[in-house]
């Protein structure tokens, strides 16, 4: 019966994680174009869209396969864990806000895109060198 419930668990969280990759989608609309910036709106929608999906399975990985019990007393005396913490939050936060607020910027709107698109590689990047850092508990 505890399987049931582990396989319930992993299912809602994949189907949440679902919908709002799906809502993203729809609510960015990825590939409508610009007229005056078409590169580098389609480059921060699509960067924004890997970024997303990088991000929650970043999410699911270590709610459901980290390796909690693994040197965490070490991590917490050298400081590694407070990092790893900045960085999720810095990673949650940034990319949102940078998608939310780009109809902001009237003037320099292709050089505000270009500028988070690489904002969300960089995060990205952070992202996948934290995933081959954490103990995997298979």
């Amino acid at each position: 019966m505890n399987n049931f419930f582990q396989f319930l668990l992993h299912f809602i969280f994949i189907a949440t994680f679902l919908f709002v990759y799906i809502i993203a989608i729809i609510i960015l609309k990825p590939f409508r174009l610009h007229r005056k910036r078409r590169v580098s709106t389609v480059a921060l929608k699509l960067s924004y869209l890997v970024y997303l999906a990088f991000f929650l399975a970043f999410v699911y990985l270590v709610l459901f396969f980290a390796d909690n019990e693994v040197n965490t007393e070490e991590n917490m005396e050298n400081g590694t864990s407070a990092i790893y913490y900045i960085i999720v939050l810095v990673s949650f936060f940034i990319p949102n806000i940078g998608i939310m607020i780009r109809r902001r910027f009237k003037k320099n709107r292709g050089t505000y895109n270009y500028l988070v698109t690489s904002f969300n590689f960089i995060i990205i990047l952070a992202l996948v060198f934290m995933m081959s850092q954490v103990q995997w508990a298979f």
